[in-house]
């Protein structure tokens, strides 16, 4: 299978030890998530998709994890904060400037241990200047929210925002 370069670049970014917990958002048929799973060891990933069958996809794609992999058929906006933080939580081309407006990166943070980290890729279409105002967006809503943020060019045109979240004040 060919795994296109946002994916890709999007795990290799979240830097991942093996033991974390890793949150996708829109993980789609879970490329990025099975991508995710051959790096952990010891770690769980959630994988959250709007679609059912999106997350049915996944299921059939990836039967033998046990229990590294736990999926959730809902959107992002009503996932419960409170039922489980994460070290780490990644999106590939998910327009949550789009539907949440300024509301996502407070209901990121929220989702995050301290001192984690939010990895979200963009492969904006061939000719679009789609990518510059993702990443305006994205870094001053991510700024506003307490995060230090970083805008890396990947290959591809790939734009990928590199957010992480100090301790506790």
């Amino acid at each position: 299978m060919s795994i296109a370069a946002r994916h890709r670049l999007a795990v290799e970014a979240l830097a991942l030890a093996g033991n974390e917990k890793v949150l996708e958002i829109g993980c789609g048929h879970g490329i990025a998530t099975r991508l995710v799973l051959e790096r952990l060891t010891t770690g769980r990933v959630t994988a959250l998709d709007r679609s059912e069958k999106m997350i049915s996809s996944l299921k059939g794609a990836a039967p033998d994890v046990g229990e590294r992999l736990r999926t959730i058929a809902a959107a992002f906006e009503d996932v419960d904060s409170s039922d489980q933080k994460f070290d780490a939580i990644f999106a590939v081309n998910v327009a949550l400037n789009l539907r949440l407006d300024t509301g996502w990166a407070p209901l990121v943070r929220g989702l995050l241990e301290p001192n984690g980290r939010l990895v979200l890729a963009f492969d904006p279409p061939p000719l679009s200047s789609k990518a510059d105002s993702f990443a305006e967006l994205s870094q001053s809503r991510l700024a506003a929210a307490g995060f230090a943020v970083e805008v890396r060019s990947g290959e591809a045109a790939v734009t990928l925002i590199y957010a992480r979240l100090g301790p506790p004040e």
